[in-house]
């Protein structure tokens, strides 16, 4: 077997967190999830990467096998050579490897970690958890000649508060020697600025997890973001990328504006307000929801045991989101 090479960081652009398709019977829409991939991943959409199984795809509530199904979905349904990232996180060491296995088997390019946080964590431990990923990774990496880039995710929010400053991430960069990339959904352009300038693009990716400050993270060295609103408007997010990467400056903030203004709208919703708002714009130009909207609440709601959104939520969404759809049809 041919010894495994690390991959370059993950390519600079939008990356979309996918949500997670289910039927009225709570198990796993494959059928309707394969269209929703699809249509991420189309060329005229202009999406760089796939995140399979970040937070929006609820990947706590899924089965490992569920996971894993996923996963093998959309790697067979994507673009030759299209990169995917695979949601890793666990709360354990044992279930993190178990996940990096499996997208290591469905042939994923990335994993995405978050770090230990179930119950709390001091610093020590959570570098010495990246250590031992870090390590996994580069085993298996050996033994099937094809070694996953590990990225890490930073979310206080989801991890008990447990917050990686920079050089905390700084350090389990230089100590890992895979770790090639940083998503950060705490909001901080201030890490992204330093972590830009202490490691060269050829060598790490530093991502925006909001769409809001994809802009304030690009002036400061960022290479885009995984944006869960990309689930809604990609094109949108994925247009004021490619503006100010044109030098366009201004034309990007007034569209980055509007965009983020439309996001406020999703904010207080959480992950069930994207997940509606993908079903009832990008599920259509999928094809998994009808033109109308009929049953889109029921199409897109939260796995059980938590609530679906209703009429009420959907009206709200649309009054807040119409403006940016126009915009959207017309990319």
């Amino acid at each position: 077997m041919a010894e495994a090479t690390v991959p370059p960081p993950p390519p600079p652009g939008l990356w979309v967190p996918s949500i997670t398709i289910f039927t009225n019977d709570d198990t796993l829409d494959l059928e309707s999830q394969s269209l929703y991939f699809q249509y991420l991943t189309s060329s005229h959409v202009g999406l760089t990467g796939l995140l399979v199984l970040g937070t929006n795809a609820e990947p706590f509530l899924l089965t490992r096998e569920e996971r894993s199904q996923l996963l093998h979905l959309a790697k067979s349904v994507c673009p030759p050579g299209f990169p995917i990232m695979a949601g890793v996180s666990g709360h354990s060491l044992a279930q993190v490897k178990e996940y990096i296995s499996d997208a290591q088997d469905a042939g994923a390019d990335y994993v995405l970690v978050l770090p230990c946080a179930y119950f709390g964590a001091k610093p020590a431990v959570v570098e010495g958890f990246f250590k031992e990923v870090g390590e996994y990774v580069r085993t298996l990496g050996r033994g099937r000649g094809r070694e996953m880039g590990v990225v890490v995710y930073n979310f206080p929010g989801v991890t008990n508060g447990v917050d990686m400053d920079s050089g905390m991430i700084s350090r389990v960069v230089r100590e890992s020697g895979n770790v090639v990339g940083v998503k950060l959904t705490c909001g901080s352009v201030a890490k992204v600025t330093r972590l830009a300038a202490e490691f060269g693009r050829e060598r790490f990716s530093v991502f925006g997890g909001q769409s809001d400050f994809l802009i304030g993270g690009l002036s400061v060295g960022s290479a885009g973001c995984v944006a869960a609103f990309g689930n809604v408007f990609p094109k949108v997010i994925g247009r004021v990328y490619r503006l100010w990467k044109e030098g366009r400056g201004e034309e990007a903030l007034v569209l980055h504006r509007r965009a983020a203004l439309g996001e406020q709208v999703l904010k207080s919703l959480g992950v069930a307000g994207t997940k509606l708002a993908a079903g009832m714009f990008t599920g259509v130009r999928a094809g998994v929801v009808q033109e109308g909207m009929e049953g889109v609440e029921e199409r897109f709601k939260m796995r059980a045991p938590y609530e679906a959104l209703g009429k009420g939520e959907r009206e709200r969404i649309w009054e807040g989101l119409k403006g940016l759809d126009e915009i959207e049809k017309g990319l």
